[in-house]
Parts: C-alpha cells; structure tokens; sequence
C-alpha cells in the first residue's frame, strides 16, 4: 500500500498556524487572570465564574480593564488599611462586576473601583446598596463631578450652586444643570424651588447622595 503524500505548507500558512496558535494561549492566559480578578471579589473562582458574572463567550476582551481595577481596588484596601476583606455576594457581585468591567472612562472607574473595594471591606460592606449599582450606570463623568463637589460643599455656594461649580470646573451653567437633573432624576440631588434663583441654579445633595458618596470617599 503506498504511502500517504505529505503536502507541504507555504512560509505564509505556517505564520498563519503561529498565530492562531499564539491567540490560542494569550485568550487562556487573559481568561485566567479575568476568572482570578473575579474570583477575589466572590470569593472563590469557579471555572465558571468568569461566564457567570460576565456572560458572553467574549469575556476576555475585559482582562485589560478588570486587571486595571485589580490595580486600583487593592490600593484603596491598602489605603484603608483593610488587612482582611470578605466575599461579596453573588447577587451584589455579578451586576457589581458586569457594570465595572463595561466602563472605561477614568472618572468612572474611580467610583465602580471604590464601590468595589467597599463591597470587599468588612466595615463598610453593609453600606453598600444594590441600587448604587443601577445609579452609577446612568452617571455620566461630569455627573460624578457634581455629586462629588456638593458633597463636599454642601452649603450655600454664591452665587448659587450651578454657577459656582461651572466656574470651579470650567464648565457652561448649561452643563451643570444637566448634570444635576440627571442626578435628581436618580435620586442623589434635589433642587431649591425656595431659594432665588429658583429651579436648577440651586441644587443641593440628598440623603441617598451622601451616602453613595460616602460609602465610595476615601
């Protein structure tokens, strides 16, 4: 019987076979350090963690950013002198997680890696509200400004909140208000319809503000 021809393959197709070869390893190695990111917050790190919290086949395009919060959550437990931290429940650390690893504008990623934190840190994971989770994905980052600086001023600000924090942040008064509808809207500001200039020039930060806020300082 003869023998079976071996046909040769092109400089070109053995690059090709490389490379596919070389994507195999980078997508378990990259799923591996997304499943040890999660697993910290949970807990424990299932195989099937990472397709739980995540859910999609593509979850490894993520490791980048979850590896940033990696970064930035174990700096804010240091910070805070968090010797050790505690497993976040499932049903706050899967939307938790889904909404933080969807996130790549810095301002934003400051809260979702401090909410996170808080979630892990036993002194502050009671304060820690499912509904932050739905809040903080409606913020845009100049909303997160805002709610940040009237936390911070929460008296009268001259000559009146709007037009202070526009001229604090080089913002138009336009975008100020906006900003403060959106956070009212979401239960983190209340306008003044007391004081004059009525209406959006004055705003003030509520009870639920100040506690999103203060669940995520420090």
């Amino acid at each position: 019987m003869a023998g079976k021809s071996i046909i040769p393959i092109t400089n070109s197709q053995a690059d090709a076979i490389k490379a596919v070869a070389e994507l195999g390893k980078t997508v378990v190695e990259e799923g591996g350090q997304l499943a040890r990111c999660i697993g910290k917050v949970l807990g424990t790190a299932p195989q099937d963690a990472v397709g739980i919290v995540l859910g999609d086949p593509l979850h490894f395009v993520r490791t980048a950013i979850a590896l940033k919060y990696e970064e930035r959550i174990t700096k804010i437990l240091q910070d805070r002198n968090v010797k050790e931290t505690q497993p976040v429940s499932p049903s706050l650390a899967i939307p938790l997680l889904r909404a933080a690893y969807d996130e790549n504008r810095p301002e934003l990623q400051d809260l979702w890696a401090k909410l996170i934190a808080a979630a892990m840190d036993p002194s502050r994971s009671g304060r820690v509200r499912l509904s932050f989770v739905d809040a903080l994905k409606q913020f845009d980052p100049l909303d997160a400004i805002v709610l940040k600086a009237r936390y911070e001023q929460q008296g009268d600000l001259s000559p009146c909140p709007r037009d202070f924090l526009a001229k604090q942040w080089n913002r138009t008064p336009d975008e100020i208000e906006l900003s403060a509808q959106n956070l009212q809207r979401l239960g983190c500001i209340r306008s003044s319809q007391t004081v004059e200039p009525i209406g959006w020039a004055n705003f003030y930060i509520t009870t639920y503000g100040r506690a999103l806020v203060s669940v995520c300082s420090g």
